[in-house]
């Protein structure tokens, strides 16, 4: 388990690696730790002002704040799971490539691009559905 503070939740390396299915053993478990603890970092800056706001409210953990459920834990626990799990996986997406690559293994580092940028999307559909934004911002021209 991973402590991440007082206000979030713990983490799970063995449910984030089972989950991600990203590098398998291959990746040190200190590795992963950091990647984690980045993403636990990124999150909680862009939700700054919101816990803030949470915890003026009387909400000492995420936990306890009031959200509906879905299966054994609150749509706020898995949207916040689902931001820091997908800040660490483009973390180590973009970390853990072969440095002898070939050809072949240059044009699949590209690909992995791409998957470190969805990734990140999903970290910020995540965030903005916590703070209740929509995804999209449309202008009138």
């Amino acid at each position: 388990m991973l402590a991440c503070g007082p206000f979030w939740p713990d983490l799970d390396l063995n449910h984030f690696r089972d989950s991600q299915r990203i590098g398998g053993t291959l990746i040190p478990e200190t590795r992963v730790a950091d990647a984690l603890m980045g993403g636990v970092i990124a999150v909680d800056r862009e939700l700054q002002l919101w816990r803030a706001k949470q915890e003026l409210a009387g909400f000492t953990t995420l936990a306890t704040i009031p959200s509906p459920a879905i299966g054994a834990e609150t749509r706020l626990m898995r949207l916040w799971r689902r931001a820091v799990f997908a800040y660490a996986t483009a973390d180590l997406v973009e970390t853990h490539r072969d440095v002898t690559a070939t050809g072949t293994g240059q044009a699949a580092g590209a690909e992995l691009d791409q998957r470190a940028e969805d990734h990140r999307r999903n970290a910020t559909h995540a965030i903005r559905d916590i703070l209740g934004k929509t995804r999209t911002t449309v202008d009138l021209i």
